[in-house]
């Protein structure tokens, strides 16, 4: 598994969601997505992370490739592109 974390300037949050939920996840998965997790900023919501979970890096540089991506990102109301940090859980602890 590779993981990444994306950080993103966004117009609207409820907007964001609709299309991550749909079109933007219609597009990880057919890359080898395996799941996502999206935390806003407290600080102000113009601002998300997203934890994304791919089969491997080269589904992670597909995704990338894919010039269909950043229209789709657009209508979600990104703010330019993500900048993505590849990432390794290093723990998980229980409270």
């Amino acid at each position: 598994m590779f993981t990444t974390l994306a950080e993103v300037e966004i117009g609207d949050l409820g907007q964001f969601l609709s299309i991550f939920a749909t079109d933007g996840r219609m597009k990880r998965e057919a890359h080898g997505s395996l799941g996502a997790e999206v935390l806003s900023a407290v600080d102000g919501p113009d601002r998300v992370m997203v934890l994304i979970d791919w089969r491997d890096e080269d589904a992670y540089n597909a995704f990338l490739a894919d010039p269909s991506v950043p229209p789709t990102m657009a209508r979600g109301g990104a703010k330019g592109r993500p900048r993505f940090t590849p990432m390794k859980r290093a723990g998980r602890f229980a409270a």
